[in-house]
């Protein structure tokens, strides 16, 4: 364990998100909620962080850095220059500032276990909340802040319980953010109780019933069985390469023989509900659409193309939405860093005991997961700044072996 001092900072951020998004503060049409407000006060320690530390930057950084600043420039090219600066700089706060944090101070494994050790009391109490809420039908934390949703959509049920939320703007967002802690406590080697509690804790996602939070679970448990079935069974350290290639040659095969494409099937056939997935796919043509006619830049906060009956606005898949809204360079800088630092997390940490090898792993599965699900959900609000986060952690990771 290290020093809590030195975990001070993200720790900082970490209960900023975990606060209600509606706390915002208004300055003159400038949304600051909590986690953004906090995110750009601690971004210039972050940088003063990382320079005295002398952190050298590396592939992934900068395709990260460069994706921010392109969403950044891009809202210049498709908005008016009030909402260029808004937008603009929300999206480059809540990706660059979460960035900056995860990767200046969660550098090695001793820091990550203090982290989720100081934690834990922030994931156990949104785990209880989402447990009441489901079982009482009863919001306890969205009807008292400012929302985008109509009333009667906050109230939605799924197999007699309500699709539970607590201070996150969407039952989604509660979701995925509960199960990205999955793998970070399973794998964390903490002694005693704080394993297993974090561990249980994570898994109250259920109680948000969604679908992306069922399908993290699944992909999480497959990776955590995965690595078991290496280090107990084969007595060696797990071949991530050969999960690399399998998830290619299905992804091959669902493009060449499903008549549909793999994208669209894991976007229609990941979900717990066939109208959601036959919603996901009617949105999947009318942005791939958008973004064909405006690739570079986007459209910006502007209003996507689509049938008059689609009533809701979202854009349920983070890759999409960040290519509709910001230009194709946009995805493909910030998906090629985060697949970048993931690898490089893996790949360069091979000699490490299976101690910390394990719990570096957590950062990987977990942030494997998210990107993966990704696809079927937008990352928005608390989630963006946690998911850059642990990308963030998972790249200032990928040096500790070195």
């Amino acid at each position: 364990m290290a020093d809590t001092r030195h975990v001070i900072v993200p720790l900082i951020l970490f209960w900023a998100i975990l606060l209600p998004a509606g706390l915002a503060v208004d300055l003159g049409g400038f949304k600051l909620p909590p986690y953004r407000l906090v995110a750009m006060l601690l971004a210039p320690a972050a940088i003063n962080q990382i320079m005295q530390r002398r952190l050298k930057f590396g592939l992934p950084d900068y395709l990260i850095i460069a994706g921010g600043l392109w969403g950044f420039l891009a809202m210049f090219f498709n908005s008016p220059l009030q909402k260029a600066i808004e937008g603009g700089g929300s999206f480059f706060i809540d990706l660059i500032g979460g960035y900056l944090v995860g990767r200046a101070y969660l550098t090695d494994t001793r820091r990550l276990r203090t982290f989720v050790v100081h934690a834990l009391p922030g994931v156990i109490i949104i785990a209880i909340i989402l447990m009441i809420e489901a079982i009482s039908h009863q919001l306890l934390i969205a009807p008292l802040f400012p929302i985008r949703a109509r009333l009667d959509k906050l109230y939605e049920t799924r197999l007699g319980l309500l699709r539970a939320r607590a201070t996150f703007p969407h039952s989604m967002s509660a979701g995925i953010f509960m199960t990205s802690m999955l793998p970070l406590y399973y794998l964390s080697g903490l002694k005693g109780r704080t394993r297993w509690i974090g561990t249980v804790a994570s898994l109250g996602a259920v109680f948000s019933l969604s679908s992306a939070a069922i399908l993290t679970i699944m992909l999480s448990a497959f990776l955590i069985g995965y690595r078991a079935i290496f280090t107990f069974v084969l007595r060696m350290k797990e071949r991530m390469i050969y999960l690399f290639y399998a998830a290619v040659a299905a992804f091959v095969f669902l493009e060449v023989f499903s008549g549909r494409g793999a994208i669209r099937v894991i976007v229609q056939y990941f979900t717990l509900s066939p109208e959601t997935g036959y919603y996901r796919i009617i949105i999947w043509n009318y942005g791939t659409a958008s973004v064909g006619k405006q690739p570079w830049f986007g459209i910006g906060d502007a209003p996507m193309e689509r049938a008059r009956w689609m009533i809701m606005e979202t854009i349920d898949n983070h890759w999409l939405m960040l290519a509709v809204k910001y230009g194709l360079p946009a995805t493909v800088l910030i998906g090629a860093g985060v697949i970048a630092a993931i690898w490089q997390c893996s790949a360069r940490n091979q000699k490490l005991n299976n101690f910390d090898r394990a719990t570096t792993m957590g950062v990987v599965f977990s942030l494997t997961c998210t990107t993966i699900v990704a696809f079927t959900t937008s990352l928005w609000a608390n989630n963006i700044i946690w998911y850059m986060m642990v990308a963030g952690i998972a790249c200032g990771m990928a040096n500790q072996a070195r």
